[in-house]
């Protein structure tokens, strides 16, 4: 087999109809295996630590994430149709050069949740070869570097294995919670409680839009004529299907096992596969290896985009790829060999706010996208400094800044709890601001480009296709 068959060839640049291939079901596969992560459920288990019981945490995670699934989803139909990275794609909207700033929040994005989930995954690798948790991390942390740097058609394929193994395994994580005698009395607790409640959703939300930056990476060699609806829906399905079943998994450990599960999140799962612990922690590393191996990718894209939209490059080597993924895989280990025992806490605030700065991007590209532009793009045009679509666009940032800002005064974190929010008795709606505030403004400020494109949308005209090699 030649190199060029085993390494992707691709990077930032558009991919050519005779390089499309697959199916959108394969989507499934990516998203399931993506949630269904032990960082999932870990989250899940915040709806308990946050206040609520065990079985008001069953509706705030479904409802959270549909709520976020939905939006996340309406990304991935980007891919086929355009043909290039998700963040390449905001270029559009933001400009050549102010598309940097989402790309830098972004880049935090994957550097987070790759650090957290090295941490995960190295005690995972821990618990089953008896080896160290820093040790474990660095394995976790090379395994996901080599995925990341083979590409897209292998992380398709690993996906599948992942997913197959989470699903099953979970499965009869869920018969043992069942039969448990701590579960009845858990379940016992009706109480319910408010600002916990839309607390846990809008945390359930936030981890799905997380995964917007980079949703349409992972659709983009898809052939341009996939239907939306089967891109959209694939994608929705796995995403939600997966972040319901680890959540609801975490948030029932939570409320059975206490502080047996807090201590140790791990063990617990382990301990509570029986006799197939040993299958128990290969799930969990199968499935917390998609997502790392996600966010190298996810990274390196957001870097390299980055560094191309100052150099003026158009295509990026595979041998550069090498480079930049071993880099962001060594920034996210230095962070994760340096967490501490604080790191539930902190994660929880990592998620929220994240979700403060990335809902009012992933409204203004959904908006310009499927409203403004309606699918007509210049492709060429993305990788052009000088092109229509400008160096910075000013109605982007002002919509941004306003969707941001918004927010302030509902905001509930560790680091500012806005008045609002505090007279809500700690109940967090801001998302849903800032996904409408700068969605309705951008598509307001926009009106000059509604009409440039009002006729009916076109296929895209496929530009010459740039040489990888």
């Amino acid at each position: 087999m030649s190199k060029s068959a085993v390494l992707e060839q691709r990077s930032i640049d558009f991919v050519p109809a005779a390089e499309r291939h697959g199916s959108a079901r394969s989507l499934f596969f990516v998203w399931f295996a993506a949630n269904t992560s032990i960082t999932a459920v870990v989250t899940g288990a915040l709806f308990v630590v946050l206040g609520n019981t065990a079985l008001w945490s069953i509706p705030a995670i479904i409802i959270g994430n549909i709520a976020g699934g939905f939006f996340t989803s309406l990304h991935s139909a980007q891919g086929p149709s355009l043909g290039v990275p998700q963040m390449i794609q905001s270029r559009a909207q933001f400009g050549y050069l102010g598309a940097i700033l989402p790309l830098i929040l972004a880049l935090m994005i994957f550097l987070g949740f790759y650090a957290t989930g090295l941490v995960l995954g190295g005690q995972a690798f821990a618990n089953l070869f008896h080896i160290s948790r820093h040790l474990g991390a660095i394995v976790f942390a090379i395994i996901s570097t080599v995925l990341a740097i083979f590409g897209y058609r292998h992380i398709h394929r690993f996906s599948h294995i992942a997913a197959v193994l989470s699903g099953v395994v979970f499965i009869g994580l869920f018969v043992r919670i069942a039969f448990d005698s701590h579960t009845s009395a858990a379940f016992s607790h009706h109480a319910f409680a408010l600002a916990p409640f839309i607390l846990g959703i809008s945390l359930a939300a936030s981890w799905q839009l997380t995964f917007g930056p980079y949703i349409a990476d992972y659709s983009r060699y898809l052939p341009a004529d996939t239907p939306k609806s089967h891109t959209i829906g694939w994608t929705f399905l796995g995403s939600v299907l997966g972040g319901s079943l680890a959540m609801l998994l975490g948030a029932l450990a939570a409320a059975i096992g206490g502080a047996a599960f807090m201590s140790d999140q791990i063990g617990y799962l382990g301990d509570l596969g029986g006799a197939l612990w040993a299958l128990v922690l290969l799930a969990v590393i199968c499935g917390k290896l998609t997502g790392d191996t996600l966010s190298a990718y996810g990274g390196y894209m957001s870097v390299v985009t980055i560094v191309t939209s100052l150099t003026g490059q158009k295509v990026v080597r595979p041998k550069h790829r090498t480079i930049y993924v071993t880099l962001i895989s060594a920034a996210a280990l230095a962070i994760a060999l340096a967490a501490t025992d604080t790191f539930l806490t902190s994660f929880t605030n990592f998620l929220l706010f994240l979700l403060y700065f990335m809902t009012p991007w992933s409204a203004i590209n959904l908006v310009d996208f499927y409203w403004v532009r309606r699918e007509q793009y210049r492709i060429a045009e993305l990788f052009d400094p000088h092109g229509s679509y400008g160096r910075i666009n000013k109605g982007a940032f002002i919509a941004y800044a306003i969707g941001v800002a918004i927010q302030v005064p509902f905001m509930n974190s560790s680091l500012y709890v806005g008045p609002i929010a505090d007279w809500l008795g700690g109940a967090e709606v801001a998302w849903v601001l800032g996904l409408v505030v700068a969605g309705g403004l951008y598509y307001v400020l926009s009106a000059d480009v509604r009409r440039e494109h009002a006729a009916p949308p076109e296929s895209p005209a496929e530009p010459e296709p740039a040489s990888a090699h």
